[in-house]
């Protein structure tokens, strides 16, 4: 196997990400989860990208703004590999489900044949007719898979007498085993697919307010440490420009990434949110406001 790069062997694994970050999302209540509003893929990009420089200011931020929590940052970079994880998760649990349409058609033209097989050679008394009583019938998918399982095994104990004697060979008995197990394997996992999908839209929720939060905490910092250089918008850029926040909805979304235009309280369509003036009292009561708080109280200054 060709090794990887170097700066690839130092790269953090999501996995391990999400299992550090894990009590922090099982503790948000339900009530708290953000409506993944944004390109997933582009905003945990952005928010990689702007880590190293956010980092380099860690030492301004605590010096500072003794009363911002540094925690905020530390785990930014955690928070967005498990969004990426957490996403994934749940692209593969929204995927088209399966092969079930064709492979379908396949088990049915099998049963048929392996039927037809099975009869003609119990009329020659190669085979026990009453074995072939106990086949389900081809209405069902249930019913097919397990018929497809019975016929390769009825054959297969046969196979020394019946061997040569009809159209049947030995691959078909194989077919018919491995078919009929995935169709019953299929069939298990679209029962249990909501669930899944439930599930893996949850995470992901609980993943994306987590790291939403952080960076806006982060974003927030840097404003007022960079007040003077009036670079904070290059170093940590607004992950919604040309859009406004969007509220959380009862509704999860079911088509990866977005549920319509966001919008917030306040805030255009359509128009960039600005960050706010960089004084710490304007910092501190923005940052309120988007954790839905009243603004009176200034997280930053002790």
């Amino acid at each position: 196997m060709e090794s990887i790069g170097n700066g690839a062997n130092n790269e953090k694994l999501a996995a391990e990400a999400m299992a550090r970050i894990a009590p922090d999302a099982a503790a948000l209540s339900v009530d708290e989860l953000t409506q993944v509003n944004l390109d997933l893929q582009q905003a945990t990009g952005t928010i990689l990208g702007v880590l190293p420089e956010v980092m380099a200011l860690r030492e301004q931020i605590v010096k500072q703004l003794p009363a911002f929590d540094i925690a905020q940052v530390d785990k930014l970079e955690d928070y967005t590999l498990a969004l990426r994880f957490a996403h994934a998760a749940f692209q593969t649990a929204t995927l088209p489900a399966d092969d079930l349409t064709g492979l379908s058609e396949e088990a049915l033209a099998l049963r048929e044949r392996l039927v037809a097989d099975a009869k003609a050679l119990s009329l020659h008394n190669l085979i026990n007719p009453l074995k072939l009583d106990s086949l389900k019938g081809a209405n069902g998918i249930k019913n097919v898979a397990q018929d497809l399982q019975m016929l390769s095994q009825i054959l297969q104990e046969s196979w020394p007498q019946i061997q040569g004697k009809s159209a049947t060979v030995a691959d078909d008995l194989q077919a018919a085993s491995r078919i009929g197990t995935r169709l019953t394997r299929i069939v298990g996992l679209r029962e249990q697919g909501p669930a899944q999908v439930a599930a893996a839209t949850e995470q992901r929720q609980r993943v994306f307010t987590l790291t939403l939060r952080a960076y806006d905490e982060a974003r927030a910092a840097v404003a007022y440490v960079r007040r003077r250089e009036g670079d904070a918008e290059s170093i940590t850029p607004n992950l919604y420009t040309g859009k406004g926040r969007r509220r959380p909805t009862d509704d999860p979304p079911t088509d990866g990434s977005t549920n319509g235009p966001p919008q917030a309280s306040g805030t255009e369509a359509g128009t960039t949110q600005q960050l706010p003036a960089v004084t710490p009292e304007a910092v501190a009561a923005a940052v309120a406001a988007q954790k839905g708080g009243s603004g009176s109280k200034e997280p930053f200054l002790s």
